[in-house]
């Protein structure tokens, strides 16, 4: 059987309406000459951001595309961790 899981948000949307969502579909294949059932994962991440779309594409389960996951968030959270401690520095000195 199969399965398609997908959700996805507005983040901005008094300004132009920026969202980033994503599709995880998941398909069997039934061989009938073996008589075995595989199944195959393909998944998508959507962000969009006023004229600017990506559609970042994952196949497969490999250790590649987890990897990438996974550096996508470190770099995300170091990046909120820099942009909130400025926000924060130039509050400070804007008094």
């Amino acid at each position: 059987m199969d399965m398609t899981q997908q959700n996805s948000v507005f983040i901005d949307p008094e300004d132009c309406s920026s969202s980033v969502g994503y599709f995880v579909t998941t398909r069997e294949h039934h061989n009938t000459k073996t008589d075995k059932t595989t199944h195959r994962t393909s998944a998508t991440v959507v962000l969009t951001d006023c004229s600017h779309k990506l559609d970042w594409y994952f196949n497969g389960e490999n250790k590649a595309s987890i990897d990438k996951i996974d550096a996508a968030i470190k770099i995300l959270r170091e990046f909120r961790t820099i942009y909130v401690a400025e926000c924060k520095r130039i509050a400070r000195v804007n008094g």
